[in-house]
């Protein structure tokens, strides 16, 4: 395994290529001497896991990143940014050499880095600002940064291709979502582009619009929403920008230090909205096509998500699955604390407690598959057939085991250890596990 170190970053005036973060993922370097110890030990430790496979962890590389301001993973690289002496400078790494492709500067600092891997492009929002948005009727405030501009570049070459008004909302294959501010940082209008060419698609003016969100097919954003504070809503075609419906609601005067707000989720064809009043909740779920009411639901406090073909509620009654249509019950887990879809036929649920016991659910039965797995689950945006459950070590301790979670059978397998893993743990690209550390990033393959 080969260390990285940045080293001295070119100035502003020197963009050209060098020889050869969902970007929320950043620790340590991992030995392989001590990585086959541990591995052989924990296999003792952790209950109900098998005999570790060969080479399931091997260590590729790392990089210093203790300067850094984040980093951003696409499918095949690794991006590095930092800011100093307003300038940003970017270097990109191949994920599974480390080599370094290519480093350029940018003026001024940078937003979150989002990489569109099907256009063949890092969109990187430029221009930002922190404006001051208020909390409540009292007078309180926060601090948010938007951003003006986005610079589009090469994720092969770092050669930039095009710049636009706004930032990027939601990146789905050849298109992206813009979001526009105001000088009071108010949404101005969303913007639907083509990436090949940044070339418009659709445009809406979107005053007194303070809630807004896309709800997906499949892989894909489907549809667009958009709400004032009087709970006026529009939704409309993702691909077209065509009004589809709109309607009047009942909404909450929103004062989130209080617990007064708007929650909004849904899916391609119900737009759930969850109420809240300090203490009292109420969920409604309209059709997104005319905006009927299909049901309500009260003592809702928790969010929505849809499991396979079902709408989960996660919150004080543990987690309740309805029928998405009529508001049935199909199934209910009362003793689980949290929850999260992994797949179309499988939820995990969990005790509530950092590194605690997560049970596989079967989405449409609220069965439970297989035994309970413990640690915290690497993040994946395609999960289908496994999972990587990450846990600290127990002898040797110090250290991060890691579990191959087959998720149709619920069976699990030790792959090894990895050094100890703190915060938000990893991420899952094909084969490859990335473990953000803080002062480091390193890049392990997984067998």
């Amino acid at each position: 395994m080969s260390t990285i170190e940045l080293g001295e970053m070119p100035t502003a005036g020197d963009d050209r290529p060098a020889p050869a973060g969902s970007a929320r993922f950043d620790r340590r370097l991992v030995r392989q001497i001590a990585l086959v110890v541990a591995a052989l030990l924990c296999a003792v430790t952790l209950t109900g896991a098998e005999v570790p496979r060969a080479h399931g962890l091997r260590p590729l590389w790392s990089v210093a990143t203790s300067e850094a301001q984040g980093t951003a993973l696409s499918r095949d690289s690794l991006f590095v940014y930092r800011t100093a002496d307003s300038v940003t400078t970017i270097v990109a790494h191949d994920l599974r050499t480390g080599a370094i492709r290519w480093q350029r500067t940018l003026n001024g600092a940078i937003g979150y880095i989002q990489p569109a891997d099907d256009a063949g492009m890092l969109l990187i929002p430029t221009e930002g600002r922190l404006v001051e948005l208020p909390s409540a009727n009292d007078g309180t405030a926060f601090q948010a940064e938007v951003h003006g501009a986005t610079v589009a570049v090469s994720i092969a070459t770092g050669e930039e291709l095009w710049r636009t008004d706004g930032e990027p909302y939601t990146v789905s294959h050849d298109t992206a979502l813009m979001t526009q501010f105001s000088p009071g940082a108010a949404l101005r209008r969303i913007r639907l582009i083509r990436l090949s060419d940044r070339s418009t698609i659709w445009s809406r003016d979107t005053a007194g619009v303070r809630n807004y969100l896309s709800l997906p097919m499949n892989d894909r954003p489907d549809k667009v929403v958009t709400a004032t504070d009087v709970g006026e809503i529009k939704i409309y075609a993702y691909a077209s920008g065509a009004l589809l419906s709109e309607a009047r609601i009942p909404w909450v005067t929103p004062r989130p230090d209080e617990g007064f707000f708007n929650d909004l989720t849904g899916t391609s064809e119900i737009l759930v909205v969850n109420r809240s009043q300090a203490n009292t909740f109420d969920m409604s779920v309209y059709r997104t096509d005319t905006m009927a009411e299909l049901w309500r639901a009260p003592h809702t406090d928790g969010y929505a998500f849809a499991c396979g073909a079902a709408l989960c509620v996660n919150g004080g009654q543990g987690v309740v699955a309805y029928d998405m249509n009529t508001g049935a019950q199909l199934w209910r887990l009362a003793d689980a604390a949290n929850a999260w879809p992994l797949n179309a036929e499988r939820v995990a649920v969990g005790e509530g407690a950092d590194d605690g016991a997560m049970r596989l659910v079967d989405a449409g039965t609220g069965r439970v598959v297989g035994e309970p797995a413990s640690g915290t689950l690497a993040w994946n945006e395609t999960q289908e057939g496994t999972a990587l459950v990450l846990r600290p070590t127990e002898s040797p301790a110090g250290r991060t085991a890691v579990t191959r979670w087959d998720l149709r059978t619920g069976r699990q397998w030790l792959l090894g250890s990895i050094a100890p893993v703190a915060g938000p743990p990893c991420s899952v690209r094909t084969g490859i596990l990335a473990c953000n550390r803080g002062d480091s990033y390193e890049v392990i393959a997984v067998g």
